[in-house]
């Protein structure tokens, strides 16, 4: 219980900070008409209290999602019931995948006849209350998530009433008749329930023949009683033995003896076998005809969400309350700060003005839509509102700069097809195999596809209908893209230029200077230039050029640096780029920050700009302290102090930086959470002040001050190219396209990749294994 009031002094406290750096408040929203059945702002129904991160139903869980969520947010609590006709909040009928009933209680297994289907595990009508409150643990279902907190029983109904009087409250009975058919009424139960809270919200079933029972009950109550839809449309309603299927044509009947319905996500956005969303259906706008609530259900930010919302949760929620069609009237979720964070920061604030000023620089263009460093990514990244468009510049054999994410053509490119007789392994430049770009001409390289590639595969992969669109980008066009577009500045990656001058005698050096000489952008000072590597001597050959900013990519995870390498890199770098996850460090490789590493403070000691990266919306690569949601990523980089954000998806931050929440001190709070705190309070003191982190990886002057770069080497060609290092053969047709990018594909062109394995799922998101690169 101590544990639980220290957690909700500080979620308390983390509602009331203010972010670093003081950011001027903005005048009262006025008060927005939604497309709501009444036109209020939609709700936030809190499945089981913030079950994204803790164990659904327990006190722990709604404690948090009291105070995370937006004001008016409501916890559900699924009604179930004991052998001595106790209620209590189980997410579950079964209780085999959300406690350790199979442990605690290994002889108690049955076997019971469940609306026609039989089921066996174990059943909560089997124990008394006794048993279920002392000897029972809430875990979490969902394997990719923590099972650090299952630690707390499971909430009986009138604790769950009596610690939230000031809250609205919604009791879901889903199995009534199977309950009575036991000797159990949770009729009854409810009609106890009510004199404990006489204002309970919302009461939900799947029976109609229950709902009509409970009419009477709460006549002249602001209870509003609600029909619930499941997933299996062809599921027969054991009060009418019709199908739902049947009974969703027949809203009429159900405004009889309800207020509204509860669908489930697909209802209303259908999702076909690709993964890709179909046109809306019209249930929402027929029941608002007919004075009908919708409530959609189903929401959670570690779904494998159709390929429309590039595994941006907070799209996802605003595809339901934000469209010109109509809006939900509430949304049942795991995670309430993002569906929080949605309605109330993110909705309308598609043609806001820039609230957060941080700079958004992109990952080889919108690498999360389109395959990275190609026309269509930059023209996406463009669009999207970034402020720093990149070039990871390469090298062809014959001479010319290119744009791509990497110097192995593999990842990126289809070359492992024709090309896979050049395959080699170059110690200097990476340990495994790969086709070089050095290896291959410009005209080769323009006879492969670009191929996206995002890191994960299986369910996680990126849209298949657009892994192999888009032209290569030479240096020349891409500069020029960028005048063209007007975009604030350019990011210039150089990486293996002494080995491509001493081995490859190829000037990458020059044909950056080159080219930045004839976009004439060494003498713009309307647009920014940035030139980044990992190596001091790179930098050294741009220093002097004052207008250009140079930047060191600290490409490692580290954890520390002295104030002397902080003073080191000044004199070569005016900011760096950091591995986000060197921002903070991770308690036992558990996916939960453990504290704030000092790299940010000492950069800007030493007046050192920081850019934190590389950010991504798929959440298997956000810790569970950021909810899987990239939005509180981004939110929380900045408030660490991070003065731009790199990221393969713009479009999630530039909606972050509209978002109209900041400034507003009458708006929702987006949280600051500090690393290390989840666990401070919500786990035992004594396990965390066990632990004993691995010696922070210090970041020293040897990682990055490199000798002078030598000559480049004159090596005779044997294709009989150019021995040219300029780029002036690069080829102009292939430069971005000003048109605007295909609309979203709604098909796939390819199966989709099989089902990643669970287990290895799970390892991967628990273990942190998965990291990106620039």
């Amino acid at each position: 219980m101590i544990r639980h009031i220290l957690l909700v002094s500080l979620l308390i406290h983390c509602t009331l900070a203010q972010p670093k750096g003081g950011k001027p408040l903005s005048p009262p929203l006025p008060k927005r008409t939604w497309l709501t059945l009444h036109g209020d702002e939609p709700i936030v129904v809190a499945n089981g209290g913030y079950s994204g991160l803790l164990p659904a139903q327990t006190d722990i869980a709604y404690s948090q999602a009291k105070v995370l969520g937006k004001r008016g947010t409501v916890l559900l609590c699924d009604l179930h019931m004991s052998r001595d006709g106790q209620g209590f909040c189980l997410s579950q009928l079964n209780l085999q995948n959300t406690t350790n009933a199979a442990d605690a209680f290994p002889n108690r297994r049955k076997t019971y006849i469940v609306n026609g289907k039989e089921i066996q595990g174990w059943f909560a009508l089997v124990f008394t209350a006794d048993e279920l409150y002392s000897k029972l643990q809430v875990t979490q279902s969902i394997f990719s998530r923590t099972d650090l907190f299952d630690f707390s029983p499971p909430t009986p109904t009138d604790l769950f009433l009596e610690d939230n009087m000031k809250s609205l409250v919604w009791f879901n009975a889903e199995y009534a008749t199977f309950y009575s058919q036991h000797k159990l009424s949770l009729l009854d139960h409810i009609k106890q329930l009510l004199e404990i809270k006489k204002d309970i919200s919302y009461i939900s079933s799947p029976e109609i023949g229950f709902l009509k029972s409970v009419g009477p009950v709460v006549r002249g109550l602001r209870t509003k009683l609600m029909f619930k839809f499941p997933a299996d449309k062809n599921a027969v309603e054991p009060t009418t033995n019709e199908t739902y299927a049947s009974l969703l044509t027949k809203l009429s009947m159900i405004k009889t003896f309800a207020a509204g319905i509860v669908v489930p996500r697909e209802y209303i956005w259908p999702v076909n076998k690709a993964r890709y969303l179909d046109s809306s259906t019209n249930l929402v706008t027929d029941a608002h005809k007919l004075g009908l609530e919708v409530f959609s259900y189903g929401f959670a930010n570690d779904n494998y969400l159709p390929y429309n919302y590039t595994y941006d949760p907070q799209r996802e929620y605003l595809q339901f309350v934000d469209n010109s069609l109509f809006a939900v009237d509430g949304v049942i979720t795991d995670f309430t700060m993002s569906a929080s964070m949605a309605i109330a920061c993110l909705a309308g604030s598609r043609n806001a003005s820039r609230k957060v000023p941080t700079l958004i620089i992109s990952s080889n263009g919108a690498n999360g839509d389109y395959p990275g460093a190609t026309d269509l990514a930059y023209q996406k990244a463009v669009e999207d509102g970034v402020d720093i468009i990149d070039c990871s510049v390469q090298m062809t054999k014959d001479g010319v700069a290119l744009c791509l994410p990497s110097i192995d053509l593999m990842p990126s490119t289809t070359a492992a097809g024709p090309f896979m007789s050049r395959a080699a392994k170059i110690d200097p430049i990476q340990s495994a195999m790969g086709i070089f770009s050095f290896d291959l001409t410009w005209e080769e390289i323009q006879s492969l596809k670009p191929q996206m590639s995002g890191g994960f595969n299986g369910e996680l992969a990126r849209d298949p209908a657009r892994k192999n669109v888009g032209k290569f980008v030479t240096l020349s066009d891409f500069l020029e893209f960028a005048k063209a577009k007007a975009v604030p500045g350019v990011l210039i990656n150089i990486e293996n230029a002494a080995y491509l001058a001493t081995n490859k005698g190829l000037d990458i050096v020059g044909a950056v200077t080159t080219a930045l000489s004839n976009a004439t952008l060494d003498k713009n000072l309307t647009q920014k230039v940035l030139i980044m590597s990992s190596e001091s001597s790179v930098l050294d050959k741009f220093k002097t050029i004052p207008t250009y900013q140079k930047v060191l990519h600290i490409k490692e995870q580290v954890g520390f640096v002295t104030n002397e390498t902080a003073l080191e890199v000044k004199k070569y770098a005016d900011a760096v780029l950091l591995h986000k996850h060197s921002i903070y460090s991770e308690f036992r490789q558990e996916g939960l920050t453990f504290n704030l590493t000092n790299l940010i403070d000492r950069m800007h000691w030493a007046n050192v700009s920081v850019y934190a990266g590389n950010v991504i919306n798929e959440f298997q690569d956000i810790f569970m302290d950021f909810g899987s949601d990239p939005y509180l990523l981004i939110h929380n980089l900045i408030y660490y102090g991070a003065d731009g954000i790199v990221t393969q998806y713009p479009s999630t931050a530039s909606a972050y930086s509209r978002n109209l929440c900041t400034g507003n001190p009458d708006a929702y709070k987006i949280q600051d959470l500090n690393p290390g705190d989840v666990i401070a309070v919500m786990l035992d003191p004594k396990e965390v002040a066990e632990y004993k982190p691995p010696p922070p990886v210090h970041f020293e002057t040897k990682n990055f001050v490199t000798p002078p770069l030598p000559p480049v080497a004159d090596i005779a060609k044997d294709d009989g190219g150019s021995t040219s290092n300029s780029t002036s053969n690069a080829n102009t047709s292939d430069a971005p396209s000003p048109s605007s990018p295909p609309p979203p594909a709604q098909a796939a062109s390819s199966a989709t990749a099989p089902t990643i394995n669970g287990a290895a799922l799970f390892f991967a998101t628990m273990l942190g294994l998965v990291y990106y690169k620039i």
